[in-house]
């Protein structure tokens, strides 16, 4: 009998505890469910990366690979730059390079898409430019090296950023410019000028 009565109050006991289910407080199920709203949430908040979603004739994009130091480019300056230049896509073929090409900024000289792949770049900045064809050579392409409607990628190296007065003797070239001025004072036009090694000495 007494047996009997102590297993009733056991089972009763078991019934009135109370159990865990799917919406409960317990330990386990909060972790799991917060582990799953975070990934949740960081997944929507991350927005696509656009230099690696580029596709043929998205927008021009660029991944910077150095940021560089000093002032950033502006309008009007004279950029000297390194750069090589592939068609971008699955063949990837290299079509043009170059260690020192110069150019003013905003100003016609170059692709525009190459123009604007470097606008706030720095002396030292290195970046990977993606251009779709508006931005390049269009659907005329350019001879037998890059196809019409071709998408290009540069791989840019800023050498050096020169602006006003320097700017200019930069795209006219200063040995030029050097030559002239020797020439001059060699015909005694410029008596006055200092001194220049191997000219009028």
């Amino acid at each position: 009998m007494i047996r009997s009565s102590l297993l009733l109050i056991v089972a009763l006991l078991s019934a009135a505890a109370p159990r865990a289910s799917a919406f409960s407080a317990s330990s386990t199920n909060v972790r799991v469910s917060k582990s799953l709203f975070l990934s949740s949430s960081a997944a929507d908040s991350a927005p696509d990366d656009p230099f690696e979603s580029y596709s043929p004739g998205s927008s021009l994009v660029y991944k910077e690979l150095a940021s560089g130091e000093g002032e950033p480019c502006e309008d009007g300056d004279v950029l000297t730059v390194s750069y090589k230049g592939k068609l971008f896509g699955s063949s990837g073929k290299q079509f043009d390079q170059s260690d020192m090409f110069i150019f003013r900024k905003a100003e016609g000289n170059c692709m525009p898409g190459f123009d604007q792949g470097l606008d706030g770049a720095k002396v030292n900045s290195k970046r990977i430019v993606r251009i779709p064809p508006e931005l390049a050579y269009g659907s005329s392409g350019k001879g037998s090296v890059i196809p019409p409607n071709s998408d290009l990628e540069f791989e840019i190296e800023v050498k050096d950023i020169a602006k006003g007065l320097a700017g200019s003797a930069k795209m006219f070239g200063e040995e030029r410019i050097i030559g002239g001025l020797g020439m001059l004072a060699i015909m005694g036009i410029i008596p006055m000028l200092p001194p220049i090694p191997g000219f009028n000495q």
